[in-house]
């Protein structure tokens, strides 16, 4: 089984330890090839479909896993009882991850965490903050033509600006050989946004203001990287 590039960042991002969860698992890619590569001992996958423990649990008897990965139905992180060395939350939206975290804050017992949204990473970002953690790394990825960014979370809480809430704070660190194509994309989304606003006639001077700041901020992260090629 070959992860796609959205789930080999996240591997590749996972840290060692005795035991990790990955909350909302699905088909279990992600942990099997985690037990399998032996970066983590154990492992509780967690969902609230049926549907998605019966494939859960039909690969990892494929797999031969069965005896190193435990699956609970259940709500977000309510399912996780022990301490864990890594906790991932992967495939949703940015409010459901929000509100995955802010529920489950004690549950987490300072787990490091990997978080990738879909949507709203604005949202993902405050959650961090406001459960006492700091972005530990921004990394994107490309995976079947569509831009992922994947957070990798510490215990400690760290100040965040507003407008790093929006753009995020570890980004332009990143090593990614789609950093360029990633910075690209968000300035264009940032300028279809403007000009959306501005030709509703009825733009509200606050959100105008925020991505023009948000435009400034990913044509200037370009430039950083020797990267020119905007539009």
């Amino acid at each position: 089984m070959r992860l796609d590039e959205r789930l080999g960042l996240a591997y590749d991002l996972y840290r060692d330890c005795d035991l990790a969860a990955d909350i909302g698992t699905d088909h279990a890619h992600l942990p099997i090839a985690l037990l399998r590569a032996g970066k983590c001992r154990r492992m509780i996958l967690t969902d609230i479909s049926d549907g998605a423990l019966n494939n859960a649990r039909d690969n990892l008897i494929r797999a031969g896993m069965t005896d190193r990965a435990e699956l609970r139905k259940g709500d977000g992180l309510a399912p996780i009882r022990e301490a864990c060395g890594m906790i991932s939350v992967l495939g949703m939206g940015g409010r459901t991850i929000r509100g995955i975290l802010e529920a489950g804050k004690d549950h987490l017992r300072s787990a490091p965490l990997l978080l990738s949204a879909h949507t709203d990473l604005l949202h993902v970002r405050r959650a961090v903050s406001e459960i006492g953690y700091h972005i530990d790394c921004e990394t994107p990825c490309l995976a079947a033509g569509r831009y992922y960014l994947m957070i990798r979370a510490l215990p400690g809480a760290e100040e965040m600006t507003e407008s790093e809430f929006r753009t995020g704070k570890r980004l332009t660190a990143s090593d990614s050989p789609v950093l360029a194509g990633y910075l690209q994309h968000q300035y264009a989304v940032q300028r279809a946004k403007i000009k959306g606003l501005r030709s509703a006639g009825t733009a509200e001077a606050e959100l105008l203001q925020q991505a023009e700041a948000d435009a400034a901020y990913y044509q200037e992260a370009l430039r950083a990287i020797g990267e020119t090629g905007m539009n």
